[in-house]
């Protein structure tokens, strides 16, 4: 019988699952590709080839695992801090600071080397979903500033966490590039900063 590295044979599975996570994670980021494998990722767990088979059925599921996993993460990290606002542009400040905190975790190069694979119409679907779902605390503090257009805010307001993103990743501080961009959003926005 294989031993259990965990109190519980549950706990055990879901510690393997999140290593399984993890591996894809780190090989997709230091790869800067999707296109992973079995043996590739068991290596990077420290796992056998046909545990991973216990998980998930193929390098895809594995992937879309990983994406639905992180998504589903970062959606609770950036609702959680953007909660901590009293004001919609205390909401809306927070959640470009959360936004670029997850950026500077490699959320942001995770989801354009995802971008560019090729997933099935029903994971691209969800992966937008799940994308509105992530931004949805920005566009109700945006609904709530009464800014007009708020979905269109709402774009304006990823695309300058995108432009401060590409800054931080060409070696810009994070710090500085953080506070131009709440600056800048709080500016354009006509809120106070």
């Amino acid at each position: 019988m294989p031993r259990i590295s965990a109190p519980t044979l549950v706990e055990h599975r879901e510690r393997q699952r999140a290593a399984l996570l993890d591996a894809v994670e780190d090989l997709v980021l230091e790869t800067g590709s999707t296109a992973i494998t079995v043996s590739a990722v068991a290596s990077k767990a420290g796992l056998a080839r046909s545990s991973v088979y216990e998980y998930y059925g193929s390098p895809s599921a594995l992937l879309a695992a990983t994406v639905v996993d992180r998504m589903q993460r970062w959606t609770l990290e950036v609702d959680a801090d953007v909660a901590r606002g009293r004001t919609p542009a205390e909401r809306i400040e927070l959640f470009v600071r959360a936004s670029l905190d997850l950026a500077a975790k490699g959320a942001q190069r995770l989801g354009r080397v995802v971008r560019i694979a090729d997933m099935p119409p029903e994971c691209s679907d969800a992966l937008a979903e799940m994308h509105r779902d992530m931004t949805r605390p920005l566009t109700m503090a945006l609904e709530e500033s009464r800014v007009d257009s708020p979905d269109r805010a709402a774009d304006f307001v990823i695309g300058i966490v995108q432009a401060a993103t590409l800054r931080i990743e060409a070696g810009s501080p994070r710090k500085s590039e953080t506070e131009a961009a709440v600056e800048f959003v709080l500016r354009a926005l006509a809120l106070p900063c």
